[in-house]
């Protein structure tokens, strides 16, 4: 898993772990052993299955606007899914740590959930030294060093590979979560010279999220 985002980059491996999640987050006495809340569920599940509506859709027509549904549908998967993870299963005293780790996520019992809100944001660089990736380097805008400010849990990076430079972050619709520095992105032959457009923001321990920084890019050597 790139950057050692507990969600696969890969999206037939993403699609695999929301089948698990879905089947998961559906069983009754799940949500009657882990005291998961009933709308935090329907959030986390209606997400989850819009995205595997629209994969489906796009594996029978692969049309520009069935890829574009699904890619939508995955980022907003993705989200959720983090949202979900953070609130109702990282510090769920009732789940032991192999029932977390049915859901990808390893408990090393060392840490501390701390409500702080990111005020401050990843500044970043793009190393394009090694062929088809592109590796991202961030750090925090206040202190300028290559560290998580305290009560942070990482940083999501959302990017796209577009021809144009994006007016937002809402056009960036791919989404990745690195818990260090740095972040790897490997592409495919054929999207060598596309250009790569990313911005990053903290999310704390608690899911509570900072602003965007600015927008880079750079070239897929």
């Amino acid at each position: 898993m790139p950057g050692g985002d507990w969600i696969p980059h890969r999206e037939q491996d993403f699609t695999d772990v929301c089948l698990k999640w879905k089947a998961g987050l559906s069983d009754e006495a799940n949500v009657l052993a882990f005291a998961w809340k009933e709308d935090d569920l329907s959030v986390v599940l209606t997400a989850i299955t819009d995205f595997l509506t629209a994969r489906t859709a796009y594996e029978e027509n692969d049309s520009s606007k069935n890829r574009l549904k699904k890619d939508e549908a995955m980022y907003a998967a993705r989200g959720a899914m983090r949202d979900f993870a953070n609130t109702s299963l990282r510090f769920n005293k009732r789940m032991r740590s192999e029932d977390k780790l049915f859901y990808g996520l390893r408990s090393s019992g060392k840490t501390r959930a701390v409500d702080v809100e990111p005020t401050t944001y990843p500044e970043a660089e793009a190393d394009t030294s090694v062929i088809r990736q592109i590796t991202i380097h961030f750090w925090d805008s206040a202190t300028k060093k290559r560290g998580k400010p305290r009560g942070i849990h990482g940083a999501e990076i959302r990017w796209a590979l577009l021809d144009h430079a994006p007016v937002s972050e809402k056009e960036l619709i791919q989404s990745d979560f690195d818990t260090a520095t740095p972040f790897t992105l490997k592409f495919d032959e054929s999207d060598r010279g596309k250009r790569l457009y990313f911005c990053l923001r903290w999310e704390s321990n608690t899911n509570l999220k900072g602003p965007y920084g600015e927008i880079y890019s750079a070239i897929i050597p």
